[in-house]
């Protein structure tokens, strides 16, 4: 989810850029948009129902949906952008609108964000965890093969 709302932001950065150079290209990016943002939408659904609580979820689903709007008005601006090309107002309004949808993906990175705080914090004790076990594991196949014996008859096996 985070790699489609970032995807998200590149498209909005290139329909801005576009607005100057090539406002021909403005619909094709605008399909890109449009359809990254109803895979953003789809993956949203369970990034929303699996949050650590419900107020996180609607955060998150509340975060998409804004982000949504913005996209629509972005789309719509670049379709009255593409209809009379020099027309500095109606670049400067996709401008804004553009900037609006940016700031709206951070929102969207910044509630999931939010609903991973616990998912992280597993991912990185099962990593210390993981860690601990392959040391131990290191430590075993040292103490079978007799390293780490001391000077005594005593053997590993024996305390295994």
């Amino acid at each position: 989810m985070v790699k489609t709302a970032k995807a998200i932001a590149v498209t909005v950065q290139e329909m801005v850029t576009k607005s100057t150079t090539n406002p021909d290209e403005l619909g094709i990016l605008a399909n890109q948009l449009t359809n990254d943002y109803g895979q953003l939408a789809q993956e949203a659904k369970p990034a929303a129902l699996t949050a650590e609580n419900e107020e996180i979820g609607s955060h998150i689903k509340r975060r998409v949906q804004e982000l949504g709007h913005g996209c629509a008005a972005l789309v719509t601006k670049a379709g009255a952008l593409q209809c009379s090309p020099s027309d500095a107002y109606t670049k400067k309004e996709l401008i804004e609108s553009a900037r609006k949808v940016s700031e709206k993906v951070s929102h969207v990175l910044a509630a999931l964000q939010a609903g991973n705080r616990g998912t992280q914090a597993c991912i990185t004790a099962a990593s210390a965890v993981s860690g601990i076990i392959a040391d131990l594991d290191t430590t075993i196949m040292f103490a079978t093969a007799g390293t780490l014996n001391q000077e005594n008859s005593e053997t590993f096996a024996d305390h295994r």
